[in-house]
């Protein structure tokens, strides 16, 4: 299986369990890895066998941007959620999501990674 990356994805985003963390949107980062079958159209240079990066892109950031949340790990699964439903030649998708905790001063980052395929949304 074949993986296309969209690393550091910038986001503004009002998320954190404490209220005064999610009274101004912090700046989050988003990695988005999906796996799908890129022998075909791709291979042959055409938009059509693989995935339009920006077109996620910019659906990942506004999701991302729409609503308040309290987890990174509600964001991660809503993210790839909508990864899945968006394109249903993707296999699977890896979310990692990351901050600068406004709470934790001493902590440079928070990440979260989720992984999430077909298989499992099945079952």
């Amino acid at each position: 299986m074949d993986k296309i990356w969209l690393h550091g994805v910038a986001c503004r985003s009002r998320i954190g369990v404490p209220i005064e963390e999610r009274r101004r949107p912090q700046r989050i980062l988003l990695d988005v890895g999906v796996e799908l079958d890129l022998s075909g159209e791709a291979s042959r240079d055409r938009l059509s066998g693989t995935v339009d990066y920006q077109a996620l892109e910019l659906a990942v950031r506004e999701l991302a941007e729409s609503k308040e949340r309290l987890l990174l790990e509600a964001l991660a699964a809503e993210v790839a959620e909508l990864v899945l439903k968006r394109d249903s030649r993707v296999a699977s998708v890896h979310v990692r999501v990351s901050k600068k905790p406004a709470v934790m001063p001493k902590t440079e980052q928070v990440s979260i990674e989720i992984n999430r395929s077909r298989k499992a949304e099945a079952a």
